[in-house]
């Protein structure tokens, strides 16, 4: 039982590693930890803006930020909602791009 308790600790630990050598520019990822960190904020800023527009599926709409531009994807309700999505997004401070790839039915 001893045994495969410290092998689970094991994997963790190194899952953990590998997401951390992913936050500090190993595995692909070029960017700085305060890059990281101002995309973080830019996402946070970006799902704040949607959540508080009650016209939009804000959980259904996912937000990724890369060097200041950002990814919209997911599903809305309607080509109004995609560019209301689109347009709050671009009005965040630290948004540089944003690439629009909702989808509505």
């Amino acid at each position: 039982m001893k045994r495969i308790l410290t092998i689970c600790l094991l994997m963790a630990c190194g899952s953990l590693a590998g997401c951390a050598s992913m936050l500090i520019g190993e595995g692909g990822d070029t960017r700085t930890s305060s890059q990281v960190s101002a995309d973080a904020a830019t996402t946070a800023d970006v799902k704040a803006r949607l959540l508080a527009n009650a016209d939009l599926k804000p959980l259904s709409i996912n937000v990724m930020t890369h060097d200041g531009a950002v990814t919209l994807a997911g599903s809305v309700n309607s080509r109004a909602q995609r560019d209301t999505a689109g347009r709050l997004a671009r009005g965040v401070k630290g948004v540089k791009s944003v690439r629009n790839e909702l989808s509505f039915n």
